[in-house]
């Protein structure tokens, strides 16, 4: 005898409310990571590894909106060089000693509109791929372009490859880095202005021969 009756469950909603609390709860575990006061590398992986966890839990709940289509941004005004500031501090956290995390500020303007947390968890995804490729640096650049407000993720490694640069978006699921960058992807795409929709661009530094990751929001 079935003594579920299905109709009334709806299964994606509890797994996606699930993985939120999962997310919280790692969240938790991340703040009483950070309040520990002796660095090492235990305390350094566990932290990165932590976040990464997070970061999974957030794109499963990002794919989850993106299919109910009940992903839409909370559009706000900030200061782009403020929301460096303190992503450039939690990046270095998790670089530890070993990766060096620049900032390159110069050409940003003094506010913009965009959805702080969405942006964040973009470019989130960005540094833990560079995390993974870098040698010794990763700079993260934020300016104003050709009306676009871009922040770029660079790192030292090896680059993208050259077949992965040449797939479309949707292709990139398919690619170890694919499901952080589709989602960067998306992200861009539901900032809107005036019929303009951000993008995200990637590349391959021309002198370092470094992944570029750029987000670029109207």
């Amino acid at each position: 005898m079935n003594l579920i009756d299905k109709t009334h469950i709806d299964v994606k909603t509890i797994i996606a409310l699930n993985v939120h609390e999962i997310k919280n709860l790692m969240a938790l575990l991340m703040f009483k990571l950070d309040t520990v006061q002796v660095v090492d590398d235990a305390i350094t992986e566990s932290r990165l590894l932590c976040h990464r966890v997070n970061d999974h839990m957030e794109r499963m709940l990002l794919l989850f909106k993106l299919q109910s289509e009940h992903l839409t941004p909370h559009i706000s005004d900030y200061s782009p060089i403020d929301f460096v500031d303190e992503f450039v501090a939690n990046a270095q956290i998790l670089a530890g000693s070993d990766i060096k995390i620049v900032k390159d500020a110069a050409g940003a303007p003094s506010y913009w509109f965009f959805d702080r947390e969405l942006v964040e968890m973009a470019m989130m995804n960005a540094i833990h791929n560079a995390l993974r490729f870098a040698q010794h640096e990763i700079k993260i650049h934020v300016y104003q372009a050709n009306q676009m407000l871009v922040f770029e993720v660079t790192d030292d490694g090896s680059g993208y490859p050259a077949e992965m640069l040449a797939a479309p978006v949707t292709a990139l699921l398919q690619t170890n880095r694919g499901l952080g960058l589709y989602l960067a992807h998306a992200i861009a795409q539901i900032h809107t202005n005036k019929n303009c929709h951000g993008q995200l661009l990637l590349h391959n530094n021309q002198h370092t021969h470094g992944a570029v990751f750029s987000l670029q929001l109207p």
